[in-house]
C-alpha cells in the first residue's frame, strides 16, 4: 500500500482553466469590464448575460489556506477588533482585501459584491464590510430556511411561497445589475447560460458518481480539487469542456479498473469541507492504509440538484434556496445516508468544522441518524477547513487510525 498513484491528468488541465480565470479576471476589470465578487452559494448565472465576470473570494481563502497564508492574513484583521470565532474564510478574505496580500497575486477589486445567504449567515456582515471598505454596491438574496418536513424527499421540495419571495428578490437583483452596467436583462441570454450551467452539473454530476466503481478511480480529495471550476466559471463553455474531459478520464481509468489507492480495502464518505492546510497528509495517510474516501457531501452540493427548465428566474429560485446548507439537518443526514449507500462504503468521517457552524451544527445527531439508516459506523474529525491553530497531527491522526482498526 501507499500514496495515491496514477497521477489524474486533469489536474495539469485545471491549472490552465485557473489560471486563465485569474488572469482574464484582472485584466478584464483593467480593460472597463465589471467585476463582482461572489459567495458561493450566489445565482451567479445570473452575473453573467449582463457581462459581470465574478471571482469568488471563498475559492482563493482555500487556496490561501491550503499555501499556509491564511494565518497571516487573518492575524491582520483580529488585531483590528474582528474575532478569532469569525469564519477564517471571512477573515483571511477581509485580510486580502486590506493587505492585497495573496499566493496567486490576489483579487482585481470588485465594481460590486453579490451576495447569497443560502450558505450562512456570516456572508451578509462579510460582504457588508467589503462594502464598506472598497466603497462599492452590495446586492444580496436573500433565502428562507427550508424545513424538514418539505426537503426529505429527492428532489427537494421548495415551498411555492420561498420560490416567489427569492424570485421577487432576482429580479430586483436584476434591475441593480441593469443599473451598474447600463445593459437590458436578455432572457434569451440567460437560458443560454442556464444550459450551460446544467451541461456542466450534470457532468460533473458523473464525474463524482464513478466512483461507484471497485477500485474508485478517484477519491473525494481529488474532487475537492476538480471541484474548482463548476464553483469559478460555472454557466460558461470552458466549463462544460473542462468537465467532458475529466469524466472521459475518469471512465478510462474506471473501464481498466485503475483505482486511485492502491490495494483499496475500505471505503469511506466524507462530511464538511475539507481541510485545505492538511488535504495531502489525509489523503497520504488513507491511502497508505488502503482506504479511499470515495464520496462527500461537500462536492456533491454541486451536483445534487439539477437546475429545471421553464421559467429562469422561478428555476433558479428553486435551486439556489433548497441547495443542501439551507436545508434541516435530517434531510442533510438522509444525504449522507444515500451517499454511503449509492457508493457502498463502509462509514462515514465527518469533518466538526470550528469555522462553519452551519455545516457543523447538529452532526452528532447527522452521524447517529446516518448509521441508523445504514448501519454504517463515523468518526467526527474536529479541525477547522482554514486555520491551522486548531489542528493537531497527533489527536487527529491518532483518532483516525483507532477508528480504522475498528473494521479489523
Amino acid at each position: 500500500m501507499g500514496k495515491p498513484v496514477d497521477r489524474i491528468r486533469a489536474f495539469d488541465l485545471l491549472k490552465g482553466v485557473m489560471k486563465r480565470h485569474y488572469t482574464w479576471a484582472k485584466v478584464y476589470g483593467k480593460l472597463g469590464g465589471k467585476v463582482a465578487w461572489v459567495t458561493s452559494g450566489a445565482p451567479v448565472e445570473l452575473l453573467l448575460p449582463f457581462g459581470i465576470y465574478p471571482v469568488y473570494p471563498e475559492s482563493h481563502g482555500a487556496i490561501c489556506a491550503a499555501r499556509r497564508m491564511s494565518p497571516e492574513l487573518m492575524e491582520v484583521v483580529e488585531k483590528r477588533g474582528y474575532s478569532q470565532d469569525l469564519c477564517a474564510y471571512a477573515l483571511s478574505d477581509i485580510g486580502h482585501a486590506i493587505t492585497g496580500k495573496s499566493p496567486v497575486g490576489g483579487l482585481p477589486r470588485p465594481d460590486l459584491l453579490f451576495c447569497c445567504t443560502n450558505i450562512c449567515g456570516t456572508v451578509l456582515k462579510w460582504y457588508q464590510a467589503l462594502a464598506e471598505h472598497f466603497r462599492v454596491p452590495l446586492v444580496m438574496v436573500d433565502t428562507p430556511f427550508i424545513p424538514d418536513e418539505t426537503t426529505c424527499a429527492a428532489p427537494v421540495a421548495v415551498p411555492p411561497h420561498s420560490v416567489t419571495f427569492v424570485k421577487k428578490q432576482l429580479g430586483e437583483a436584476v434591475e441593480s445589475f441593469e443599473r451598474i452596467t447600463r445593459k437590458s436583462y436578455s432572457e434569451r441570454k440567460l437560458r443560454k447560460v442556464l444550459d450551460r450551467s446544467r451541461e456542466a452539473m450534470n457532468l460533473w454530476k458523473a464525474v463524482l458518481e464513478t466512483g461507484k466503481h471497485h477500485p474508485a478511480p478517484m477519491t473525494c480529495f481529488d474532487a475537492f480539487i476538480l471541484l474548482n471550476p463548476i464553483v469559478t466559471v460555472r454557466g460558461t463553455s470552458g466549463c462544460v469542456r473542462f468537465y467532458r474531459k475529466v469524466l472521459d478520464e475518469m471512465n478510462r481509468r474506471a473501464a481498466v479498473k485503475k483505482g486511485r489507492v492502491p490495494d483499496e480495502r475500505l471505503r469511506l464518505v466524507w462530511d464538511n469541507i475539507p481541510v485545505w492546510y492538511k488535504m495531502k497528509d489525509l489523503s497520504t495517510f488513507f491511502s497508505e492504509r488502503g482506504v479511499c474516501l470515495v464520496a462527500d457531501t461537500y462536492t456533491n452540493a454541486w451536483a445534487d440538484n439539477e437546475i429545471r427548465e421553464g421559467e429562469p428566474l422561478d428555476a433558479m429560485a428553486e435551486i439556489y434556496t433548497g441547495i443542501f446548507l439551507n436545508r434541516g439537518l435530517r434531510s442533510r443526514a438522509d444525504v449522507l445516508a444515500r451517499l454511503v449507500r449509492k457508493y457502498e462504503a463502509d462509514g462515514m468521517i465527518l469533518h466538526s468544522n470550528r469555522s462553519c457552524k452551519p455545516y457543523s451544527f447538529g452532526q452528532y445527531d447527522a452521524l447517529r441518524l446516518a448509521h441508523e439508516s445504514t448501519g454504517k459506523p463515523g468518526f467526527i474529525l474536529e479541525a477547522d477547513h482554514v486555520s491551522p491553530r486548531h489542528w493537531d497531527d497527533k489527536r487527529v491522526f491518532n483518532g483516525l487510525q483507532t477508528f480504522l482498526e475498528s473494521f479489523g
